[in-house]
């Protein structure tokens, strides 16, 4: 070994270290922005302007009316690591403020050419520090007033590789609005402008509550189908406005959730927000989702990432059944249906219904029992029974229902093409699905004997036999037990065979063989890794899919009822369990328009 050499090893360049800082801080226009506002808001701003140029590529501009820095604080605030948020090593364990790093604007001032104004309310004057790509500031008394400006002009300048991966003016525009509308909804007590170019593109006056707010960052159109929830476990304690089902997106941009004020892109949390909308909605769709969580600061950990985006939290699992089960407590009673005279079959109205319902009110007890026949009909001949001898469902058809007779949700008009119920409620024509609904009502029901210890199960008189290859047999002997809570018993019949000996209740004897294996396979599709919850979610909308009428069934007046009286008890009961919608309203205006007279 030859001693005396210079080694490979060296101490990076002040300069050199600041530009690789500056790209975890600062990826884009949209994140300079970000940093910039986190500031002002933790400098006690009421009132932030922020002007963009060229998408910010070539200017943003942040002005506030906070506290302002004096001299000392203004030189310090462009060197790595000099914050007034921390003091000991302590206080990172229950951080208040937004910003805490001390990075942010020593990353600007070394990718950008930097200005910055600054004045206190009990100085006489303010300060301007300038700093162009990390070169020495130059420091200079100014007239100004109270509050701070900073200027960040023409970023990535002097990191040409950089600067080549920024996108286009209007796609870097678009993320900075983006972060304007989640600083917006964190902060509905502080006035937000955002200007490109000429153009005013947000302006959030001081809001006298959170919904006013998220009506004029989300707009009226969409705030018309939000509604407010709240949950509470202890000191952890979350609030905000949840979409329609009907309100979806193609992804979960729209999906905006805030812990202790700071906006965070989690996936427990996104997980948690998308779990109360379980069996709400189709795949592939998100949505609209405003949360605000509040716990103890020692309880999250926000010092993980550069841009503070993500957390880690002592109790994720207790924050994630707090988010999903108060999302799914305010959907279980569909409040959407509730606007304008539409009449809302919710749990808590009495059983009669409004008064165009009370003439049925005695019909429907009498016949809610007739709601047996109902399932019957839709899956054969009660268990246990004979499969040799067995054909078509014994019970005799039933006439069709009734047109012109009352019901929970009107006067009844028919069924078109034996799938639609039509009714007349007032002013409004209104289609239910009668295969979706009687889906959400069976499925509702698997779901509630799932947990509380399995799913009701009938034994087969005669066992039926499957043979199922090699990997779905491994999943049976992995699977068994998940199985018998599925409603289905069964065991091997030999080296390659097994005879299945109950299926769940309402299971078509016939198909129970076909849905037997159709679950063996979603089972050998889990792993081990999966949660098992949502997944038993997915396969019991699968039975009861199975187990319900079908579309083109014909239904008496009192199995329609008998339905309406399940809908009032039933939670989700406009949504079935693959998220399609039960139930739509048109208004006669609505009408009167496909025939010009309006």
């Amino acid at each position: 070994m030859v001693h005396g050499m210079a080694g490979k090893i060296h101490v990076l360049s002040s300069e050199l270290i600041d530009r690789i800082a500056a790209g975890e801080v600062v990826e884009r226009p949209a994140s300079a922005l970000k940093e910039l506002l986190e500031n002002s808001l933790d400098a006690g701003a009421r009132s932030i302007e922020c002007q963009l140029e060229d998408g910010g590529r070539t200017l943003i501009r942040v002005s506030d009316d906070g506290e302002g820095m004096s001299r000392e604080d203004l030189e310090l605030s462009v060197v790595r690591h000099a914050t007034s948020k921390l003091k000991e090593p302590a206080d990172l364990d229950a951080i208040r403020s937004l910003g805490f790093r001390g990075e942010a604007l020593a990353s600007l001032a070394a990718v950008s050419r930097l200005r910055m104004v600054s004045r206190r309310r009990e100085d006489d004057t303010g300060w301007e520090l300038t700093c162009e790509g990390g070169e020495r500031s130059r420091l200079r008394e100014i007239g100004a007033a109270p509050g701070t400006l900073v200027e960040v002009a023409d970023l990535f300048f002097n990191t040409p590789a950089r600067r080549k991966f920024l996108r286009s003016a209007a796609t870097e525009l678009s993320n900075a609005q983006a972060w304007m509308v989640r600083l917006a909804l964190m902060a509905p007590g502080v006035r937000l402008a955002l200007r490109h170019g000429k153009r005013l593109l947000l302006d959030a006056p001081v809001a006298a509550d959170f919904a006013q707010r998220v009506a004029v960052v989300l707009g009226r159109e969409v705030f018309e189908h939000l509604h407010p929830f709240s949950g509470r476990d202890g000191d952890y304690a979350v609030s905000g406005m949840i979409g329609d089902p009907d309100l979806v997106r193609t992804s979960p941009r729209d999906v905006y959730v805030f812990v202790n004020g700071r906006f965070v892109r989690d996936r427990v949390l996104q997980h948690a927000a998308l779990a109360g909308y379980r069996s709400l909605l189709p795949p592939g769709r998100y949505p609209v989702v405003v949360a605000r969580l509040e716990l103890p600061p020692e309880q999250v950990d926000v010092n993980v990432h550069p841009q503070k985006l993500e957390v880690r939290f002592a109790e994720g699992d207790r924050v994630h059944r707090l988010l999903s089960g108060s999302v799914a407590q305010a959907l279980a009673g569909s409040p959407w249906l509730s606007r304008g005279r539409s009449y809302v079959l919710r749990r808590s109205e009495p059983a009669g219904g409004p008064p165009a319902a009370a003439a049925a009110v005695s019909e429907v007890r009498e016949e809610v029992q007739r709601y047996l026949s109902l399932a019957e009909r839709s899956r054969g001949a009660p268990l246990p029974r004979s499969l040799e001898k067995a054909g078509p469902p014994a019970a005799a058809p039933l006439a069709p229902a009734e047109p012109g007779r009352e019901t929970d949700l009107g006067r009844f008009l028919g069924a078109l093409w034996q799938t639609y119920l039509v009714f007349e409620d007032g002013e409004e024509l209104v289609l239910v699905d009668q295969h979706a609904l009687h889906e959400r009502i069976t499925f509702e029901r698997l779901r509630t004997q799932a947990r509380a210890g399995g799913v009701l199960a009938q034994r087969l008189l005669l066992p039926l036999e499957v043979e199922p290859n090699a990997a779905l047999m491994a999943s049976f002997a992995e699977h068994e037990r998940r199985l018998f809570e599925l409603g289905f018993e069964a065991a091997p019949f030999g080296e390659r065979v097994l005879r299945i000996t109950a299926a769940p209740a309402g299971i078509d004897p016939l198909a129970a063989r076909a849905v037997f294996v159709e679950v063996l396979g979603e089972l050998a599709d889990l792993g081990q890794t999966a949660a098992w919850e949502e997944a038993r979610d997915g396969i019991l909308a699968r039975l009861a899919c199975h187990a319900s009428v079908r579309a083109g069934q014909t239904l008496s007046l009192s199995e329609v009822n008998a339905l309406l009286a399940e809908m009032r008890r039933t939670d989700f009961a406009s949504r079935c369990p693959h998220g399609r919608p039960v139930l739509t309203r048109l208004s006669r205006s609505e009408v009167e328009k496909w025939f010009l007279r309006r």
